[in-house]
C-alpha cells in the first residue's frame, strides 16, 4: 500500500497524477449491480450478505481505473442492533418505525457488541480484500453522528430535520444523551473497520448542510470529534465529507481529518487559496457526468489545473447519481489519467 496514489495524497504528498475514486461508485448506475440487487428484495439482507457486499464493492474497480474501493454497506447498520426497527421502503428510503423522541426511549435502547452484531461487515471486508487488485486501498465508512441520529429521530429522510432540531431545542439533555451514544457507537465501529482490514476511513455527514453554523457547532461538531478521537487510534487516514456544507467549512476544518470532501457548491479556487496546506477531495458536480464528453473534460481539467501543485483527491461533489451514463464516468476518469 505504500505506493498507493490515494494514500500518498491522503498523507499530503504532492503527486503529478491525482488519485480518483467516487462516492457511491458501487450502485444503481452499473448494470451488474442492478442485476445483483434484484436478488435481494430486502436491502438490509443485501448489505448483510458478505459475498454480495464484496462483489458490489469490487464491481466498479473491475470496470474503471479507480485508485480506491469503498466497502458496499450502509450508514444505518448500527440502528437495528440498538433495537430500532429499520426498513428500506421503495419510494421512501430508510424508515424507522419506532423513532427516538424521549429520554425513556434513549434509555431503552439495546447495548450491543459491534464485533458480534456487525460481524458480517468483517466478513465483507475480508472477502473484499481477497478480490481487490494488490495495492488498491479499501475504504471503510460511517455516517456522521448527526446524520445517523437524524434518521432515528425523524423516522425517515427529512429535508429540514424538523424533529431533530425540535428535540435539540426543546429537550437538549435527551438530544445530548442520544448523540453521545451514537458518537461512541459510530467511532468504535469505524475503528473496527480499520482493525478488520480497511486502509482508510470515511465519515459522511450527509445532512450537516441543513444546520446553521451556530447549530452545527452544538448539534454535530462535538459528536463528530468524538468519532474521530476514537477512530484515530486505528492509525488510518480519515476523510470527512459534509454535503451542502460550504457555509460550515471553517468549523469542519477544525476536525482532525486527513482530507476533507467538498461538494460542487463550494467555490474550489477560494477554498484552496484559503487553506493552502489542507488536503481536499472533490468537487465535480455529479450531474455533469450526464454532459457531453467535451464539457466533462473541460470542467474536470479546470479542477486538475487548480490542484496540480498540491495533494488532492479527485472525486465528485456527491455520490454517483442513478442513471449516470457509463461513458460519462469513463470520460471523467480518463481525463484525470491523461492530464
Amino acid at each position: 500500500m505504500k505506493d498507493s496514489l490515494f494514500l500518498r495524497n491522503c498523507a499530503g504528498e504532492v503527486t503529478s497524477e491525482k488519485p480518483v475514486w467516487m462516492m457511491r461508485q458501487a450502485g444503481r448506475y452499473l448494470p451488474e449491480y442492478r442485476e445483483m440487487r434484484a436478488r435481494f428484495p430486502n436491502f438490509l439482507d443485501f448489505v448483510a450478505d458478505a459475498e454480495a457486499s464484496a462483489e458490489a464493492t469490487v464491481q466498479p474497480i473491475r470496470r474503471f481505473n479507480l485508485d480506491a474501493a469503498i466497502l458496499f454497506s450502509d450508514i444505518l447498520v448500527t440502528l437495528p442492533p440498538l433495537g430500532l426497527d429499520l426498513s428500506f421502503v421503495s419510494g421512501r428510503g430508510p424508515v424507522v418505525s419506532n423513532p427516538i423522541r424521549t429520554m425513556q426511549e434513549v434509555r431503552s435502547l439495546t447495548t450491543f457488541d459491534s464485533e458480534k452484531a456487525l460481524s458480517y461487515t468483517r466478513s465483507a471486508i475480508e472477502k473484499t480484500k481477497q478480490l481487490l487488485p494488490s495495492g488498491t486501498p479499501l475504504l471503510g465508512f460511517v455516517g456522521g453522528p448527526l446524520t445517523i441520529a437524524s434518521y432515528a429521530i425523524e423516522g425517515q429522510s427529512s429535508k429540514n430535520l424538523l424533529n431533530t432540531k425540535k428535540l435539540f431545542h426543546s429537550d437538549p439533555s435527551t438530544y445530548k444523551a442520544f448523540l453521545e451514544l451514537m458518537a461512541t457507537i459510530t467511532g468504535k465501529y469505524l475503528a473496527l473497520q480499520a482493525d478488520w482490514g480497511c486502509d482508510a476511513l470515511v465519515i459522511m455527514d450527509s445532512w450537516a448542510g441543513h444546520l446553521s453554523a451556530e447549530d452545527y457547532r452544538e448539534m454535530a461538531l462535538p459528536y463528530t470529534k468524538t468519532v474521530m478521537e476514537i477512530a484515530k487510534h486505528a492509525g488510518r487516514p480519515i476523510i470527512h465529507y459534509a454535503n451542502g456544507a460550504s457555509h460550515l467549512l471553517k468549523d469542519v476544518l477544525t476536525l482532525n481529518a486527513s482530507a476533507f470532501g467538498v461538494d460542487w457548491r463550494a467555490d474550489l479556487p477560494s477554498v484552496l487559496a484559503d487553506n493552502p496546506k489542507t488536503v481536499f477531495q472533490g468537487n465535480l458536480d455529479p450531474a455533469l457526468l450526464f454532459a457531453p464528453p467535451s464539457e466533462i473534460k473541460r470542467q474536470t481539467t479546470e479542477i486538475l489545473n487548480l490542484v496540480k501543485d498540491r495533494a488532492h483527491i479527485m472525486n465528485l461533489g456527491h455520490g454517483v447519481l442513478q442513471g449516470t451514463p457509463i461513458e460519462g464516468v469513463n470520460t471523467f476518469i480518463e481525463t484525470i489519467r491523461n492530464y
